[in-house]
Parts: C-alpha cells; sequence; structure tokens
C-alpha cells in the first residue's frame, strides 16, 4: 500500500511541474490530450504485460507466471478485435480464442465459503 501510495504522490508531483509549462506551450485541450496519450499508452502497456491474478489459488498463479510474456502480449492483443466486434459493435457470432491457461476452460470455480475469513 504505501508503494501505491509513493506513486501516487509521485505522478502528483509530475502533473504539479509538468502542466503549467504545457498550458504555455499548448491550450488546455491540447495539455490534457498529451496526459491523456499518456493515459491510452499506460492502458495498452497494462493490457499487455500485466497478467490478471484476481482470485487465483496459488497453484494456478504458478501456471500463470509460467506462460512468457510474449505468449499472454499476443493473446492479448488477440483478444481486443474479439471485444471490439463482440461488445461495440454487437457481434453475436464471434467465436472466442481457445484459453491461455488452463483454468480458464473450468466453469465452477471454488471459493471461500461466505462467512469465513474476517468478521
Amino acid at each position: 500500500m504505501s508503494f501505491a501510495t509513493a506513486s501516487l504522490w509521485f505522478f502528483n508531483f509530475v502533473v504539479a511541474i509538468t502542466f503549467p509549462r504545457l498550458l504555455g506551450a499548448f491550450k488546455p485541450q491540447g495539455a490534457f490530450g498529451w496526459y491523456a496519450a499518456w493515459n491510452f499508452l499506460g492502458f495498452i502497456l497494462i493490457l499487455c504485460f500485466v497478467p490478471e491474478t484476481k482470485a487465483l489459488s496459488l497453484e494456478e498463479l504458478d501456471q500463470v507466471f509460467s506462460v512468457s510474456t510474449r505468449k499472454h502480449a499476443a493473446y492479448q492483443l488477440r483478444q481486443v478485435p474479439i471485444w471490439v466486434k463482440k461488445n461495440l459493435l454487437r457481434d453475436k457470432t464471434v467465436e472466442k480464442q481457445p484459453p491461455l491457461y488452463d483454468h480458464e476452460a473450468i466453469k465452477t470455480r471454488t471459493y471461500a465459503p461466505q462467512g469465513a475469513g474476517h468478521a
């Protein structure tokens, strides 16, 4: 959590230092467009290089991190046009990719029972 807070403060500092200079060089739309472009680039990099690890067991995490980054990035980039066709163009006939990990093929997942853990 401290790393997240430190990162937030660092990037707040970067924005505070660079925003007046960007306003001098561009109009406000250009300054915000500059930050929007960096956000879009960050989104693409996260999509390609950071695997999803939410609610996975240790065995599943071992499987996720045993896949090379190149293979994961290629899979994610192939997923983008499928997502666009399915969600933006509402095409119901789009075929899914074969799952990248074995645990994705399992339809039922077992989670901790309700009430387990902290009260």
